[in-house]
């Protein structure tokens, strides 16, 4: 009876008889192996799912300067963001001022310099504000490439005063002088700047205007 039941359980054909003993002795492996295969699967599903997620996450994210104001000590004085305080530092206002004005008037013959004036000067101006058709205006007639190759304009911002808590007025001296170096003119000009403070929250503004001061206006003469 045995012998019998033994027989029906192992196939006459020799084919049949090794493929019933090769899964009887690696099936469970194969099937362990595709197991884990899925589970592969699924933990690099979960991950792209997860970077895709942090991707994302990244582009919402909104950098908004943080100012700390110190005291000739070194220690912090006012604290917080922009918006919380009125201008920050008077004297964070006038260097900025400042360099928008050598930013906007300099003339370099070297062009990689230069771009990165021009670059300066609109990183302070939003295309809504009377300021920059004004900026636009003077710089389509009068192209800093086009002076630089026959003069350089050196400016020395000489004084900066508060007319207001959105205005300032701004003196400054153009040194030109041609491409050997000899001084061609001297030209002393004032300017009045109307001011506004709106944090940036787009990095590369931050890098070029952290404080977020704009100039909403500006108008500027040639002193006799």
């Amino acid at each position: 009876m045995t012998e019998t039941m033994a027989k029906t359980h192992t196939p006459e054909n020799p084919y049949l008889a090794a493929r019933q003993e090769w899964n009887e002795r690696y099936g469970s492996y194969v099937k362990a192996a595709a197991a884990w295969r899925i589970v592969g699967v699924t933990g690099m599903l979960m991950a792209v799912i997860g970077f895709s997620y942090a991707l994302y996450q990244s582009t919402q994210v909104k950098l908004v300067p943080y100012i700390v104001e110190v005291d000739k000590l070194g220690t912090a004085a006012t604290i917080g963001f922009p918006q919380q305080i009125e201008y920050a530092d008077a004297r964070v206002v006038r260097a900025t001022l400042g360099s928008f004005v050598s930013n906007f008037r300099s003339v370099t013959p070297d062009a990689i310099v230069q771009k990165q004036y021009i670059d300066r000067t609109y990183a302070l101006l939003r295309s809504s504000d009377p300021a920059t058709e004004k900026v636009n205006a003077w710089f389509r007639n009068n192209s800093p490439f086009d002076r630089a190759r026959s003069k350089t304009v050196a400016i020395e911002v000489t004084n900066i005063v508060p007319l207001s808590n959105q205005s300032y007025q701004i003196d400054w001296t153009e040194y030109e002088r041609d491409r050997q170096g000899k001084e061609i003119a001297t030209r002393r000009f004032r300017g009045v700047a109307t001011v506004a403070l709106t944090p940036p929250q787009d990095e590369a503004v931050i890098r070029l205007n952290p404080i977020g001061l704009y100039l909403k206006d500006f108008d500027w003469t040639a002193q006799l």
